[in-house]
């Protein structure tokens, strides 16, 4: 329902005819994710937009030596390894509104919606990949994030501004699965089948700061 209304105030902006308009596009550089924002200037004071955050990764480890083979009665070599790789991407949609705008410096309002998607692959040994692409399956459908923040832009010239923004995120986490089992029942002396069920949630907010370079064309 929230990205569905952020999506009704994105289209109203952009068919508002009256008053000056300009495409806006935004780079915001940090010691994390550094992001990208397009965006449509609206009267000189909405500014609705899309952005893009991502990162990937490799690890791989591996764990070599010699341990006591049972099966074989005997001192065997192995090898444990363990290896993933995959990134993390952060298609955004928000709204920016200046709250005044006669001067050089403008404060604003902002307010975003992201959709985090994982994609990646992971390997324990042996262990059956298909295990770990549920879980990031089920990851996928979860995960949400949003953001509000409050900046100032200062305007160079009316083309070219450099902003200050600081701000809360929110984002939600979960993950559920299951899965058949036995249990023995003493009473019985029988195994009866259950099923597991598995279920994580969690949900931050952390708060954010940011420096940005703002072009209008």
């Amino acid at each position: 329902m929230k990205t569905k209304l952020l999506l009704v105030f994105f289209t109203l902006s952009v068919m508002i005819p009256e008053g000056f308009s300009q495409f806006s596009f935004e780079v915001s550089p940090g010691i994390g994710l550094n992001s990208v924002h397009f965006g449509y200037r609206v009267r000189n004071k909405f500014v609705p937009y899309i952005g893009f955050q991502y990162m990937t990764g490799k690890f791989k480890s591996e764990e070599t030596g010699k341990e006591f083979d049972y099966d074989l009665s005997q001192i065997v070599s192995y090898s444990d390894k363990m290896e993933f790789s995959g990134g993390l991407y952060l298609p955004a949609i928000g709204l920016k509104c200046f709250v005044s705008e006669n001067n050089k410096l403008r404060p604003y309002l902002s307010l975003g919606l992201t959709k985090p998607f994982i994609s990646g692959k992971t390997r324990f040994g042996d262990e059956d990949e298909n295990i770990y692409k549920e879980i990031v399956k089920s990851l996928n459908k979860s995960m949400w994030g949003g953001e509000l923040g409050f900046g100032v832009e200062y305007f160079v010239d009316e083309n070219f501004s450099i902003g200050g923004e600081f701000g809360l995120r929110f984002l939600h986490l979960g993950y559920s699965n299951s899965q058949e089992d036995e249990v023995y029942n003493p009473n019985t002396g029988i195994y009866e089948t259950t099923v597991i069920k598995n279920e994580i949630k969690l949900n931050g907010s952390p708060t954010f700061s940011k420096v940005s370079l703002n072009y209008y064309f």
